[in-house]
């Protein structure tokens, strides 16, 4: 699938796209990585040449981390950033938290191309009300918004993150003591996990990769708490012994497993005798929600579906619902816009035909046009 990216065709910058060839042979100049996910780091890695690359501190951080060659320009959060090309043209950068996952950002971009603003994943905050108030688009007028539409559709009807959060541990609440398997990327999730470890009062078990990238990320400022709260195991829970799995049963944990592991961690659980519960905490629980023949479920809860397996489905989403595009297209003046990832024809359990939503974004938003890359 072809990742979110934009590769600004007036001037040579490329934004989560690191494929192209170098300026020596025509290619970008610059490159912005917005925030630390595999799918906006295609073509990056320890031997990458290709230009000056920027990024906010904690995906500097966690870049470093995973590829420590890599030269990475960190640059400040709400600052105005110059930056000069080669031809003698310079451009303005200015960072806003996209409040997506550790470190995430957009990027508002200026100069003689006008000025663009690249959402990159977001999900709506308060404090993106303000963007259009910002200096930088007093002095040029925005001229186009490259937007994240993952969820561009009325049926993603997410709640806020807090609200699901609460349903969640509501229903933790009524299983403790058990071991809580929770799918998730290798970013993400972060405020949710800590929330979940604070209020049962019991240990996050993660491997020594995302123990590594936790303590990156500045999801917990004082060390201490962390080695406090984390435990690093390497080993698969579904590989476990099984006596051990049930003695962790007995007092409780949050154990991090990727979403090809859940299943096969909760039958191994299963066959230990051990106390378990899976979590899926994924904004693609609106699909199943509405799609009822993709996996039979049953509503357990305001925020909560449970498959025919067991495992919890929860509309914690890290992107912005529909209602939420509509509202952020509101509060910026109406340019056109560029979709950031390319519709889709087929409807699953993690896609959609994203033509009509396009449409009814149009007629709800009065943007001029709607675009893709």
């Amino acid at each position: 699938l072809q990742s979110p990216a934009m590769l600004l065709e007036e001037a040579p910058i490329a934004v989560d796209t690191f494929n192209h060839p170098g300026p020596e042979q025509g290619g970008p100049q610059i490159f912005f990585c917005s925030h630390a996910h595999d799918d906006h780091l295609k073509g990056l890695g320890k031997k990458w040449r290709k230009g000056r690359l920027f990024a906010s501190e904690v995906t500097g951080r966690l870049l470093k981390l995973r590829w420590p060659q890599l030269d990475v320009t960190v640059l400040q959060m709400e600052q105005v950033h110059t930056i000069s090309l080669k031809s003698g043209l310079e451009i303005q950068v200015y960072l806003i938290d996209a409040n997506h996952v550790p470190g995430s950002v957009m990027f508002l971009f200026s100069g003689y191309f006008g000025s663009v603003l690249y959402t990159g994943d977001f999900r709506l905050h308060s404090q993106h009300a303000e963007i259009c108030s910002l200096q930088m688009l007093r002095d040029k007028e925005l001229s186009r918004i490259y937007l994240d539409n993952t969820y561009c559709d009325p049926r993603f009807c997410q709640p806020p993150r807090a609200d699901v959060a609460k349903a969640i541990l509501r229903r933790l609440k009524k299983k403790w003591p058990c071991i809580v398997f929770i799918s998730s990327y290798k970013l993400g999730k972060e405020e949710l996990l800590l929330q979940l470890c604070r209020k049962l009062r019991t240990k996050l078990v993660v491997s020594e990769e995302r123990c590594r990238g936790l303590a990156a990320s500045g999801a917990v400022d004082d060390p201490a708490e962390l080695e406090r709260l984390v435990q690093r195991r390497s080993e698969d829970p579904a590989k476990w012994p099984e006596e051990l799995l049930y003695r962790e049963s007995l007092t409780g944990c949050i154990w991090l497993v990727s979403r090809a592991n859940l299943r096969k961690a909760m039958l191994r659980a299963s066959d230990s005798g051990a106390a378990a519960h899976g979590v899926q905490a994924s904004g693609w629980a609106e699909q199943r929600r509405k799609s009822s023949e993709l996996r039979p479920s049953f509503e357990d809860d305001e925020h909560c579906l449970v498959s025919d397996d067991g495992i919890c489905s929860f509309s914690y989403s890290d992107h912005s619902s529909y209602l939420e595009l509509v509202q952020f297209l509101q509060f910026l003046p109406a340019v056109p816009v560029t979709f950031l990832t390319p519709l889709r024809h087929v409807e699953s359990e993690f896609s959609y035909d994203g033509h009509p939503g396009m449409f009814q974004l149009l007629e709800d938003t009065g943007v001029p046009s709607i675009g893709t890359m």
